[in-house]
């Protein structure tokens, strides 16, 4: 049955009814390995192997293939780990096989430096987590207003607040002063009303050079508070609004498996479409409301995110109709396969819109990053432009940078540093009339 599956043609594949992958199933303990690894790919242990020597027979298969096989595609050993195999013999040889491999990469740059040992610290910390869901549940269940957002936002019950930043003085002088940012803050769940949020929303500007709608990262609505000046663009290019709004319960989408949070981003770990799309829904009717606001000049509209935000902002970037001035985010990664469903795989869907291929995309990774190591966040990148047709996708990986940011408590926001290298160069000038932005058929 697995075998089956696995040979089943997938939507939107090479071609009607041609098999997408060559498959070989074994089974055993110390089962017999397939000769002629050519091609290969992915090695999965449905069964965690039972000894550390077991773990590097199965894996010498990818390593093989890498060295034969010239493909462009990453080769991955993916093992499944029931949470009673955790303290057992395979798991803690297989950790210390790991550990030796993190050493080794973090000594050589030739073996992924200190990158490499980030991606590799992730799946450490699956195997070493005593994460006990069953717990979690019961206390949830004792105190669910425990985890209730306790920022100023939701606390004053906000339905959405405007304010204003980054005063400039007036040109010529003696003239009324503009303030360079814009900030709008507004409830996901809002944008269910969308004429009653922006009735208390909309712009005092009148003319801003562009909007930018930016995606917080999970359990957090208060990134940016106190950094809005930072959303500023240089002098003599006008004033920016910034739509800044706040998922529902701190969180963008569901997680369908609580053990993601015991560790990084596994090679695959399946996003919740479903929670995704909702959140999707409500975005999507706020570009088009705030392209409106630019006279329908969709370039002059950018979206942006960090962690999750990142991820759900580029969804959407992945899916619009309308022409945009492109994506930025930080320490995330992409809301594609191998961490979406296949069948949901924005990239694959037949009727996807290509309006944005051409437009840019960039992505700040840290270095230390053991959330969304880099190398996890190259590849998937790499795939946007060889799968998607994404042509200006840059990847800046940032030395020394954790998910968490710097441990200095003073420093600036390292995703506001990098929106302020990047959003100068995206910025079109404004349209010359009320022209809507072309969409993709």
């Amino acid at each position: 049955a697995v075998e089956a599956a696995a040979r089943r043609p997938r939507v939107g594949g090479r071609g009607h009814g041609e098999e997408e992958a060559r498959v070989e199933v074994v089974i055993g303990r110390t089962p017999k390995l397939p000769v002629g690894t050519e091609g290969y790919s992915l090695v999965i242990n449905y069964d965690a192997p039972t000894t550390g020597e077991e773990y590097l027979r199965r894996a010498a298969i990818a390593a093989e293939a890498s060295v034969l096989d010239d493909a462009a595609s990453p080769r991955v050993v993916y093992t499944m780990v029931l949470e009673k195999q955790l303290q057992g013999r395979g798991c803690r040889e297989s950790k210390h096989l790991l550990r030796r491999a993190k050493r080794l990469a973090q000594a050589d740059p030739e073996l992924g430096g200190p990158a490499k040992a980030a991606e590799i610290d992730s799946a450490l910390q699956y195997l070493g987590n005593d994460y006990d869901c069953d717990e979690e549940e019961e206390e949830g269940e004792e105190g669910e207003d425990d985890d209730a957002c306790d920022c100023v936002h939701c606390r004053s019950q906000s339905s959405g607040s405007v304010s204003f930043h980054a005063l400039r003085p007036s040109q010529p002088p003696g003239g009324r002063s503009v303030p360079g940012v814009e900030v709008v803050r507004v409830p996901l769940e809002a944008l269910e009303d969308l004429s009653s949020a922006t009735a208390l929303t909309h712009s005092r500007l009148g003319d801003h050079a562009c909007t930018l709608i930016c995606l917080h990262n999970m359990y957090c609505h208060t990134p940016w508070d106190g950094y809005e000046h930072m959303f500023a663009l240089p002098r003599g290019m006008g004033s920016v609004r910034v739509i800044m709004v706040l998922a529902t319960g701190s969180s963008w989408h569901d997680y369908p498996d609580v053990g993601s949070f015991a560790g990084g981003v596994a090679w695959t770990d399946i996003l919740d479409m479903d929670s995704m799309d909702v959140a999707d829904r409500l975005i999507e009717r706020l570009v088009e409301h705030e392209v409106e606001l630019l006279g329908g000049c969709g370039e002059r509209l950018f979206l942006m995110g960090a962690s999750q935000g990142g991820g759900q902002s580029m969804l959407r970037f992945l899916r619009t109709r309308r022409r945009l001035g492109g994506w930025i985010g930080a320490v995330c990664h992409v809301p594609t396969a191998p961490h979406a469903p296949c069948s949901r795989d924005p990239l694959v869907d037949p009727s996807r819109p290509r309006i944005n291929c051409s437009q840019p995309m960039r992505l700040l990774a840290g270095e230390l990053d053991t959330t969304f190591p880099a190398p996890l966040v190259l590849r998937d990148a790499e795939r946007l432009r060889q799968v998607g047709g994404f042509s200006d996708v840059v990847v800046t990986v940032q030395k020394g940078l954790t998910h968490e940011g710097p441990d200095d408590d003073d420093a600036l926001p390292p995703e506001l540093l990098f929106l302020q290298q990047h959003l100068p160069s995206m910025v079109s000038p404004p349209c010359r009339s009320p022209v809507r932005s072309p969409a993709s058929p």
